[in-house]
């Protein structure tokens, strides 16, 4: 039995959500990658599917079932899926999980097969919603913006992205394209799917994000959508690797990074921000998804305004304010912005390279013996462990 590749087959973001925009298909993936590599033939899968269609042990399918499973796989279920590259057949007619990045996703893994979301949520719509490229950036350009934007602004960051270029050279006939597609098509489907609010007379969008959705899932780098020239030019050759730290620029970059690691945390999750510019919305959405997963949260800012709005918005996170005059770098005039650590095991620090500038640099540390993880749960470690009072005017007496 030979397992073949995906070669041939689109790869597509586009298709591969489209394909997991139904829970028939789903299921026939959990199915099928449960059974791999040895694989399962096509008339066992439609078995199984319509036990679990019609919610009855295995040995009270009928052949009327099967039949009907059988056809449904035939013509709708099976075709998505091997269009997708996430199924390939065998040489003797057996179905396999192919080798695709989908199954490296563990939050997406644990998906499949299921209806709903621990929150009630269809998936149904979600991955529908996915299922375009300009709606998933839609939602990059939303998740890092605090307040509601309206919708020709929206359009223009769009068409920037798409384009490749900066927002002041998009013009307005492009926008105009953008924001008609926008109001007509993609707005409404987002807002069905509560993935966003949409006021339709006002012409003014927010975020209102989802609580399985991932921020790697909204990266459309493989078409070269997603990104400015201004992201272009930071992503070429200025991300380097020092011994497992990476130097990470531009801010929409640094952005994503920052709330991939607020969805990554399980137990601890420490922040600092300077301003309230630094702390989207995208980012405060996080936090308290964090908190509903049991995440301890800290949050510090000598900004009062920052501590406000975490006060508000997230209650339940311990605020700090820094004590020490360590956010500034004299050595190269540069000052700390942010600082995400997650679970003692994943650390990126943020600086400006002048106090009013915002060119964003910033490292990143993975692992729990990367060099930065390691300094920084020196730094940190016992100072969590000692702290259990929640009044921000404790000091932590960070040493930075």
């Amino acid at each position: 039995m030979s397992n073949p590749g995906v070669s041939g087959r689109s790869t597509s973001q586009d298709e591969v959500f489209d394909a997991l925009a139904d829970g028939t298909r789903r299921e026939a993936l959990r199915i099928v990658r449960e059974r791999s590599p040895d694989g399962i033939a096509k008339t066992d899968l439609a078995y199984e599917l319509a036990a679990v269609t019609d919610d009855k042990p295995l040995a009270e399918v009928s052949e009327d079932d099967h039949r009907r499973a059988r056809l449904d796989c035939t013509h709708r279920v099976l075709p998505a899926l091997l269009e997708a590259g996430v199924l390939v057949e065998t040489d003797d007619d057996r179905l396999v999980a192919a080798d695709h990045p989908l199954f490296d996703d563990a939050e997406l893994v644990a998906l499949l097969g299921r209806e709903r979301t621990d929150y009630e949520t269809d998936l149904d719509g979600l991955f529908a919603a996915l299922a375009d490229a300009r709606r998933r950036t839609i939602l990059t350009v939303l998740a890092n913006q605090y307040h509601p934007i309206t919708a020709e602004t929206l359009a223009r960051d769009v068409a920037a992205r798409e384009d490749g270029t900066a927002e002041r050279e998009v013009s307005q006939e492009r926008v105009d394209e953008v924001r008609l597609s926008l109001r007509h098509v993609h707005l409404p489907l987002l807002n069905d799917a509560g993935l966003i609010g949409y006021d339709s007379e006002s012409e003014t969008v927010s975020y209102e994000g989802h609580p399985d959705l991932r921020i790697e899932w909204l990266e459309t780098r493989e078409d070269g959508a997603g990104e400015t020239a201004d992201d272009r030019d930071a992503d070429d050759d200025r991300s380097a690797t020092d011994e497992g730290v990476r130097t990470l620029e531009g801010r929409d970059r640094i952005i994503a990074t920052g709330q991939s690691l607020c969805e990554r945390a399980d137990d601890e999750l420490f922040m600092m921000f300077t301003t309230t510019g630094l702390l989207e919305e995208g980012c405060i959405r996080r936090v308290e998804d964090a908190i509903d997963r049991g995440v301890d949260v800290y949050v510090g800012s000598s900004d009062p305004r920052v501590r406000e709005l975490v006060r508000e918005r997230a209650p339940e996170a311990t605020l700090w304010e820094p004590q020490l005059d360590w956010l500034d770098l004299p050595a190269n005039g540069e000052s700390v912005g942010r600082l995400v650590f997650a679970d003692r095991e994943a650390v990126m620090l943020g600086t400006f390279g002048t106090p009013a500038g915002d060119d964003e640099t910033a490292i990143l540390g993975e692992g729990p013996g990367n060099g930065l993880v390691v300094l920084m749960r020196q730094l940190l470690g016992s100072r969590l462990d000692g702290r259990d009072a929640t009044d921000e005017t404790d000091a932590f007496g960070i040493p930075l």
